[in-house]
């Protein structure tokens, strides 16, 4: 059963350690419970402490959500398996973890491509004269003047050293 001291205890554990504290699943069922039967008492006793620990209470419960939601976001970046989690934390860690993963997925897509790409051009420098010409991928090249340094796919660069019409720079 909750109490305003466990949701103070809890509140501390959450701000003085890493880690999160293992809660219910229904832990947010439960405060919502508690929040209506002290919100029932403050407004039956007109009570200006009762009004006053319904205030405090809702300021930790907030205190706990927000300070929950940093370290899931942390830990969801990290790639790290979390145990001891509401329903709904463990649905928003879920998403948060697909979407980083789709994203660093991207990302890494992305270089990778980059990375094949580079692997397929090269520098070269030209030796000698080349008209303009087209290659093999039906893209138009050149002209090339003696001394000009320029990056080529790696086919028609290959060509162009091959035909000694230029040297790998």
């Amino acid at each position: 059963m909750l109490s305003y001291s466990s949701l103070r205890e809890i509140q501390k554990k959450e701000m003085e350690s890493a880690a999160l504290t293992k809660l219910d699943e229904k832990f947010y069922e439960q405060v919502a419970e508690f929040l209506q039967n002290k919100r029932e008492e403050a407004l039956d006793t007109k009570s200006i402490l009762a009004i006053k620990e319904y205030e405090n209470i809702k300021k930790v419960v907030i205190t706990i959500q927000t300070k929950r939601e940093e370290k899931l976001v942390l830990l969801a970046l990290r790639g790290q398996a979390v145990d001891g989690l509401t329903e709904t934390e463990r649905t928003m860690f879920d998403t948060i973890s697909s979407t980083v993963k789709t994203y660093r997925d991207n990302v890494l897509e992305v270089l990778s491509t980059e990375a094949s790409e580079i692997a397929r051009i090269k520098k070269i420098k030209i030796v000698k004269d080349v008209e303009q010409y087209k290659g093999l991928d039906n893209n138009v090249y050149g002209p090339f003047r003696t001394g000009e340094e320029t990056t080529l796919p790696f086919q028609e660069a290959d060509w162009l050293l091959k035909s000694h019409l230029a040297e790998q720079i």
